[in-house]
């Protein structure tokens, strides 16, 4: 088990570099071929279950029950997600982007609901993952009526949701694998000691995003590949959008939230789901809409993983190590 932890310990510290090479791996694999992105992308559903289920056995139901005392880092994190990244994206699109279509498609970046993704690096950042799991799903239930608002107030246009796909989605992507994994962490506390497998589950969560990340990457670089000519065009809103998605919450929650908290809310509002963003690009719009969605795809996970590199060497001290250092300090005292 000693051997577990240290590998599972290894992918925490070194997960930045591990996503930076996939990102990398796949772009250029893409620029030959996509075939393994197509491979991974035709079992995203499974891997995804995997994602969530891997990550909710580290919830217990006490823990998830106590976010009803948490309502301000709830409403703070759907604010996040249905009004500043909206907001900021259309900015961003009005400011330095000319193309209507490309301004739809990065209005559509801002408008998603929060990511799964998001509670796999609050895991790793030893964050609040309860917290953030509600934020998912709250953004999930909401989005099919707040998406289309949104687009007409922001973009001008009407966008056509499939409501009962994205609700499809919550409850066979997120409900269920929750439910699953929380029942399975209280039988295993009921069991025996489980702390060697809860401080697993976060490392094999990752471990399956890593593939979806992959996946995501290296399908969509013939999309960007094709319209390289208008890739200038909209760079310069896209380079922005994931920094301040991720930088503003993070110094804002400093006088609201406990540090733990504030990894969760900060992850909600920068992690977007950008598949559904891509899936609304091409039914409501055109291909040109879909490619600042591509785009964001990727600036999303460098600007997560330079992020997780940030948090995790500013995170403070374990309580386990805290106390240990008191002690140190009294102790220390005492002899003199």
């Amino acid at each position: 088990m000693a051997t577990l932890n240290h590998w599972a310990e290894f992918i925490r510290k070194n997960y930045q570099t591990i996503i930076l090479t996939t990102v990398v791996l796949a772009l250029l694999l893409g620029l030959g071929t996509t075939a393994p992105g197509k491979v991974l992308q035709g079992y995203s559903q499974p891997l995804t279950f995997l994602m969530i289920l891997f990550i909710s056995f580290t919830i217990t139901p006490r823990q998830f029950a106590a976010i009803v005392r948490q309502p301000i880092a709830v409403v703070a994190g759907l604010g996040l997600n249905f009004a500043y990244m909206p907001l900021l994206c259309w900015a961003l699109a009005r400011l330095l982007v000319q193309d209507a279509e490309l301004a739809t498609g990065i209005i559509l970046v801002g408008v998603v609901p929060c990511a799964g993704m998001a509670a796999v690096w609050t895991a790793l950042l030893k964050g609040d993952v309860p917290l953030v799991m509600a934020i998912e799903m709250l953004t999930m239930l909401l989005a099919p009526f707040l998406i289309p608002l949104l687009m007409v107030l922001l973009a001008g246009s009407s966008v056509n949701v499939n409501a009962g796909a994205l609700f499809q989605q919550l409850a066979v992507l997120l409900l269920i694998p929750l439910i699953l994994g929380m029942a399975a962490r209280w039988v295993a506390d009921l069991i025996g000691e489980v702390k060697a497998y809860v401080a697993l589950m976060p490392a094999l969560s990752a471990l399956t995003a890593v593939l979806l990340m992959f996946a995501v990457c290296n399908v969509n670089v013939p999309l960007i590949a094709a319209r390289w000519a208008q890739v200038p065009a909209l760079l310069a809103a896209i380079v922005l959008i994931f920094p301040l998605g991720f930088l503003v919450p993070h110094v804002l929650g400093r006088s609201l939230f406990s540090w733990h908290e504030r990894v969760a809310v900060t992850y909600a509002s920068g992690m977007k789901n950008l598949p559904v963003a891509v899936g609304l690009a091409f039914a409501s719009f055109s291909e040109l809409a879909g490619l600042p969605v591509a785009l964001a795809m990727i600036l999303q996970m460098l600007t997560a993983s330079l992020f997780y590199r940030y948090l995790n060497q500013s995170s403070p001290l374990p309580p386990q190590t805290a106390t240990a250092v008191v002690k140190l300090l009294v102790k220390s005292n005492e002899s003199k």
